[in-house]
């Protein structure tokens, strides 16, 4: 039983090291992503506020782009539940 181990081991190798290379690569897109998208929804959600504030624009709009900024935002934090759901799976290899 513990020689199978060690072959499964062996042979499940370079999925892990697949696995690892996917995981660097969703993070630095996860980063990448995270800062360029929080400015952009930060300005979305001020310029929305700041609309509805001075009169510019009305209520069915400022909602709009307060939920496309909302949007901006989560999609980094997916991305990581992607990298955190990547590991799982890596170290549910390792058993």
């Amino acid at each position: 039983m513990v020689v199978v181990r060690i072959i499964v081991k062996i042979v499940l190798l370079p999925v892990r090291i697949c696995l690892t290379m996917i995981q660097l690569v969703v993070m630095f897109f996860t980063w990448l992503s995270a800062t360029v998208f929080h400015i952009l929804s930060g300005i979305i959600c001020i310029t929305a506020v700041l609309g509805y504030g001075f009169g510019q624009e009305t209520g069915t709009e400022a909602v709009r782009m307060l939920v496309a900024g909302f949007i901006l935002y989560i999609l980094p934090v997916l991305s990581g539940w992607a990298v955190v759901w990547l590991e799982t799976f890596k170290i549910r290899l390792m058993e």
